[in-house]
């Protein structure tokens, strides 16, 4: 009997400690879990978002350094093509004469 007494005695005790919660302390916990559950899925979104944002700008700033090393290398064609001894030599072929009274730079 002493151990079917001692186990009535814990579980009153336990009942004690343990008290049933009110419909609003539920609706109170049951929000809390659910705003940290929506925020949890939110930060994950948002930082995927980032990730995905950061691979685009990485993507557009190697497509800017394409576009201005094109950039660069017809700029440096159009300067060696207009170059003034390319000129001359061209006009030398075709059997042209310069003629220094005539000539002005134009840049």
């Amino acid at each position: 009997m002493t151990e079917k007494h001692r186990n009535e005695a814990i579980a009153k005790a336990l009942k004690r400690r343990i008290r049933k919660f009110s419909r609003i302390e539920k609706a109170f916990y049951g929000s809390i879990i659910l705003t940290a559950i929506t925020m949890a899925i939110s930060i994950i979104y948002l930082q995927s978002r980032n990730l995905q944002v950061q691979q685009q700008i990485t993507d557009l700033n190697s497509q800017i350094t394409e576009v201005q090393t094109n950039y660069d290398n017809a700029k440096q064609e159009v300067n060696e093509l207009s170059s003034r001894d390319r000129v001359e030599q061209i006009a030398q072929n075709a059997g042209l004469t310069s003629q220094q009274d005539n000539i002005k730079q134009v840049e």
